[in-house]
């Protein structure tokens, strides 16, 4: 074979160099250098409440893995004897979630090891730095129940939304991976337009996070959740559906709507002197008629709180504003409620010592008054008023409303073919001897449900709706929304 004088001028460099370096051949060799810090697991699908043992066992990663290196070599799941136990291994790189399932599934009231060996690897062709172990239990039932959307963010109805803010639904129980997609939730703008928006997950709280791929367009933004299963592979029941405006004024033009409204009530017997008026943006408005003339109030907002046998909570109640009656006592304030959030509870006037004087009250016998609350689940209400052992969802929809000697209750998207009845709260602890039941509605396929009825003379503006079939749960209660 005939080369080039370069050619051989090259290998002749080469070869003194061998020559010098007393290294060999392994001079030609180039050493890996670890680039970026190994991987670890940042959090953990198991249920706290013991792990169901047809589910889906979850992981997440810190950083992205290489799928090839998420195997069911590199993830096991053993007995308590270390016996490792059939199942399926796979990879979920849009959430950098790997998963384990058991099949068969695993026995029930049983104690397992799950493990991560430095096997498994990130996409920069890093391995873990040591292994990753979770020990957990199986629970004594296996899981058949259906998943649903226990919160979401913004909230419905909310008005005024960011137009950049990232929008959230957080399930009752960890998901299905595989079934958290862009068919499954599906967000469309005004007109029904499809607005795109990348996807998160977290296994740890069963949160998805819906981050849009441009800043949402102004007017009425709708979330629809649909097809997606717990990690046992329970559907749910029906799709939930909500909406939310990035627009200050409902999102239907003309002027935020009111949602909240209840009359003033002071004196022996009690006689109405006022209206607080709270619209979708979250301006309200308190007016006063016929009190002190010339004089100065504060007008608080109390909480709705539970009095459950064994505890009491108690939140503090906190300023809204003041108001300044004329000549003839008579004022009116229109201000931005203070806190963001969902409320239940009263609104209540002191006067300059301290001493109330006027809340918001209803009265069976007072024809003239006005009322109006949305309701909303009361996990979601101040911070979470009591712990049902089935969180409810959030409604499609749903209105507490008193005119003409009537109240009017109405609900969409409640749990369907099921029989709710409706409490009055005379004060704003609802768990007390001053709470009465009124009366009872069933909801149909839909989740529909309407009751008309009286009052029963106790008076107070809180209404709560709840399954008959367990009194100590409570559904929803009736209250406002404040945008952020």
């Amino acid at each position: 074979m005939k080369r080039s004088r370069l050619t051989l001028l090259s290998i002749a460099i080469c070869a003194a160099i061998l020559a010098l370096s007393g290294c060999g051949s392994s001079v030609m060799s180039t050493s890996h250098t670890q680039s970026s810090p190994p991987p670890t697991v940042s959090s953990a699908g198991l249920q706290t409440d013991g792990v169901a043992a047809n589910r889906w066992l979850y992981v997440q990663f810190s950083e992205d893995m290489d799928p090839s290196t998420i195997n069911s070599k590199t993830i096991t799941v053993a007995d308590s004897s270390g016996t490792a136990v059939p199942g399926n291994v796979a990879y979920f790189a849009n959430f950098k979630v790997a998963g384990f399932q058991p099949n068969p599934a695993l026995q029930e009231n049983a104690s397992y090891t799950f493990t991560i060996t430095t096997g498994a690897a990130s996409d920069q062709g890093v391995h873990l730095a040591a292994a990753y172990t979770q020990q957990f239990t199986t629970r004594a039932s296996m899981d058949t129940s259906p998943l649903t959307v226990e919160k979401v963010t913004p909230s419905s109805n909310a008005t005024c939304v960011s137009a950049t803010t990232p929008i959230t639904i957080t399930f009752n129980e960890g998901a299905d991976v595989s079934t958290i997609t862009s068919a499954n939730i599906v967000i469309t703008g005004p007109n029904n337009t499809p607005i795109p928006a990348k996807i998160g997950y977290n296994v740890a709280n069963a949160t998805v996070t819906l981050t849009p791929n441009a800043a949402l367009p102004t007017g009425t933004i709708t979330v629809k959740v649909s097809n997606v299963a717990d990690a046992a592979g329970v559907g749910m029941a029906a799709p939930f559906t909500w909406s939310f405006s990035t627009a200050c004024n409902g999102g239907g033009g003309g002027g935020a709507t009111t949602q909240y409204t209840a009359p003033l009530f002071g004196g022996t017997p009690p006689t109405m002197n006022g209206q607080v008026t709270i619209d979708t943006a979250g301006n309200t408005t308190i007016k006063l008629n016929g009190a002190k003339n010339n004089s100065t109030y504060t007008v608080q907002f109390c909480p709705a709180v539970d009095k459950p046998i064994g505890s009491f909570r108690d939140p503090d109640c906190f300023d809204v504003t003041t108001l300044s009656t004329d000549s003839s006592g008579n004022a009116s304030s229109t201000v931005m409620f203070p806190k963001t959030g969902s409320w239940a509870g009263d609104f209540q006037v002191n006067d300059s010592s301290g001493s109330t004087i006027y809340m918001t009250y209803l009265s069976d016998t007072d024809t003239s008054q006005t009322y109006m609350a949305v309701l909303l689940p009361e996990t979601m209400v101040n911070g979470g008023i009591a712990t049902p052992r089935t969180p409810p969802a959030p409604l499609t929809s749903g209105t507490a409303s008193f005119a003409n000697g009537s109240l009017t209750v109405t609900v969409k998207g409640a749990l369907p073919d099921t029989e709710f009845g409706v409490t009055e709260s005379g004060t704003r602890f609802i768990y007390t001897s001053s709470s009465y039941f009124l009366d009872s509605f069933t909801t149909d396929a839909s989740g529909n449900g309407t009751l008309s009825t009286a009052l029963d003379g106790i008076g107070g503006d809180m209404f709560t709706v709840r399954t008959t079939e367990d009194l100590g749960y409570v559904g929803y209660i009736s209250g406002f929304i404040i945008p952020q």
